[in-house]
Formats: C-alpha cells, sequence, structure tokens
C-alpha cells in the first residue's frame, strides 16, 4: 500500500522534509518494478514514480517528462524572462498583438472556461495584483499595497476574460491584463506527465508536484491511499483518501504559504473581487479526473469561502471537495464523504 500526504503550495524546504518523510511504498502480491525519480522544479519538489514489469521504457519515459517540466516551467513561469508568459505580458502591456502556438491558445482558452465558471475568482488575469502584493517573489518584503493601490487596480479589474483571438493572434481590451498561471499551470503540467507517461505504455504511475497529484492505475492491485494535511497539525493527517484508476487531487491551502507584516498574516492566495488575500478557509481539496480543472477549482473554492464554496464547486462541476476552515471545521461534499475517512475528527454533515 501506498500512502502520500497532500501539501498546498509552500517553501521547498518545508515541503520536501514532509514529502520524504511522509512517502513509503511496501510490497503487496505481484510484484512490479517501481521507477522513481525526484526532481526540483517550479520551485518545488517533483515526484514522479511509475510501476512496470521492465525498467528502461520506465526511466526513458520520465526523462521525458522532466524535460519537459524543465521547458515548461521556462514558459509558463509569469516572471521567467523569455517564456511565453512574459513575452504576452509584455505584448499585452505595449499594447500590441501576438501569436501563439497552439498549445497555448488552448491553454488559454480553457483557463478562461474555468475562470468564468467561478465567477472570475480564479482569474489567472490578475498577475499585476498579485506583483503589487510582491507574491510574485519567494522573499516577500512588504509592505502590502495601500487601500488607494487596491483600490486603482478593482477600478480598472484586468482579467483573463479581457483577451481575445484571431486565428492563433492574441489581443488584450485591457492593457493591465498580466497574466500569471499560478492557480493552474501545475495541474497543466500533471495532465501533459500523464500524457507522456501513457503514450509510453505506462499505465501505473502517480505524479507528484509539491503535494498536487494525478495518478493512473493501481499499485500491485492496491488503490493509493492519500493522507489530507491537517493544517492545524502540519505532520499529521486528518483524513484520507483511497485513489485508483485515473485521477487528480489538488489542495490549495492559505496555512503554509503567507507573509507577516507589522503582526498581521496575508495568504498569498488573492481575491480578485476584494483585491485582498483570501482568508476564510485554511484548505481545500478537490478531487477531479483533470488536474487542470482540480487546480483551478482549488483556488476558487479557497476564495469563495465558507458561505459560497459549494455553489462554486457546483458552477464548475466540481463533484468531490473538502473544505476546512479557520476554527478547523471541515466539511465535504456528499461525493467526497462517501469516500474520505476522517481520522479522529468530526465532519459537519450539510
Amino acid at each position: 500500500m501506498k500512502t502520500l500526504l497532500i501539501f498546498p503550495k509552500q517553501s521547498i524546504q518545508r515541503l520536501a522534509a514532509l514529502l520524504l518523510a511522509g512517502l513509503f511504498l511496501s510490497a503487496c502480491q505481484h510484484q512490479q518494478l517501481e521507477t522513481k525519480a525526484e526532481l526540483l522544479v517550479f520551485g518545488t519538489l517533483v515526484q514522479i514514480t511509475t510501476y512496470t514489469d521492465s525498467a528502461p521504457p520506465a526511466k526513458h519515459a520520465i526523462q521525458k517528462v522532466e524535460q519537459r517540466f524543465q521547458a515548461f516551467h521556462h514558459e509558463w513561469h509569469a516572471w521567467e524572462k523569455g517564456g511565453i508568459v512574459s513575452k504576452m505580458n509584455q505584448a499585452i502591456a505595449d499594447r500590441q498583438p501576438i501569436t501563439v502556438a497552439d498549445s497555448v491558445k488552448v491553454f488559454i482558452i480553457k483557463s478562461q472556461k474555468l475562470a468564468k465558471q467561478s465567477d472570475y475568482l480564479f482569474d489567472p488575469g490578475i498577475g499585476q495584483l498579485i506583483e503589487m502584493w510582491g507574491f510574485h517573489s519567494e522573499h516577500w518584503q512588504g509592505p502590502p499595497p495601500t487601500e488607494m493601490q487596491i483600490q486603482n487596480w478593482l477600478k480598472q479589474r484586468p482579467s483573463i476574460a479581457d483577451l481575445y483571438f484571431e486565428g492563433n493572434t492574441l489581443y488584450s481590451r485591457n492593457d493591465r491584463v498580466r497574466l500569471d498561471f499560478g492557480g493552474n499551470a501545475k495541474g497543466l503540467a500533471l495532465d501533459i506527465a500523464m500524457q507522456e507517461l501513457r503514450q509510453a505504455g505506462i499505465d501505473n504511475a502517480v505524479v507528484n508536484i509539491g503535494g498536487d497529484m494525478r495518478i493512473i492505475g493501481r499499485k500491485n492491485e492496491q488503490a493509493w491511499s492519500i493522507g489530507i494535511q491537517n493544517p492545524q497539525q502540519p505532520s499529521q493527517a486528518l483524513a484520507m483518501l483511497k485513489l485508483s484508476g485515473d485521477e487528480s487531487v489538488v489542495t490549495s491551502g492559505t496555512y503554509q504559504r503567507y507573509f507577516e507584516w507589522q503582526g498581521q498574516r496575508f495568504s498569498h492566495i488573492l481575491n480578485p473581487n476584494s483585491g485582498r488575500p483570501a482568508d476564510h478557509l485554511v484548505s481545500v481539496t478537490v478531487i477531479h479526473q483533470d488536474a487542470t480543472t482540480a487546480d483551478a477549482a482549488a483556488t476558487a473554492l479557497l476564495i469563495a469561502g465558507p458561505e459560497h464554496w459549494r455553489e462554486t464547486a457546483s458552477k464548475m462541476g466540481i463533484k468531490q471537495a473538502l473544505v476546512i476552515d479557520q476554527q478547523g471545521k471541515i466539511e465535504q461534499t456528499k461525493a467526497m464523504a462517501k469516500r474520505s475517512k476522517l481520522l479522529g475528527t468530526s465532519m459537519i454533515p450539510r
């Protein structure tokens, strides 16, 4: 049986320690060969594990995934000079069109659809707001933006909805749009990785990017056992899930990555409607076959907060979600409750 802990986006040092401590494998029934790789990319630890009858093809497939991840990080990091996102942002700022590849266009259109479904709680067009808060950097210096700066941004309200295509040429109606796909790029990377592994004939694998996972198949005829991290005691799991087949599980949280200024804590996840950090839910876990969708939805549900997360989940087609509020209370969708096992914690039925 395999046990994994799901962690929200956080510093690489803490993540590496937790994952390396929490990830273990044991043999059950028929033994397949485990092929495993670990690398640092996307500013976090990436783990790729496959189970096959022959190791060489698996190693070759993993190498291809690693190569694609390195290229992906350069192209899709919002603040990486020379990448496609940086080029698009510069073109938008210059009020110039830019021609992009089919794959880039497809991803932007998919992100626009997800943003619309979330009522733009998830919105990759708010890169300027992210930079204003200083959350584009791992080393936040402060201070937070002034009220006037936030209100000026809200008056313009740049959004991914401002983008449109003519053929493969991208235009923007608002020159203050700055793309930052931190809310779903890792999901896209997971989907790309699994596509690569499947094309290599691999049917049993897990790819883990900083706690966001996509899983295909099973391990020696047994489902994967996934632990959801307890925000109040990060070294422990508060719930367990069983995953198999083809599923993605993504967690967004406010309790691992944050900054403090004059005694006040600021989460790195921003609400585009207020221009301020989300601060009502501390963790949201979503299961969906498509990792890009799960990634975007986890962000949107966290921003939606205790009163509206169910409505947002419904609009985004999310049937399996678990949320934890500031008081440690847990709520789940009915579909999630059927497959999760809470560990010493009472669920709030609703």
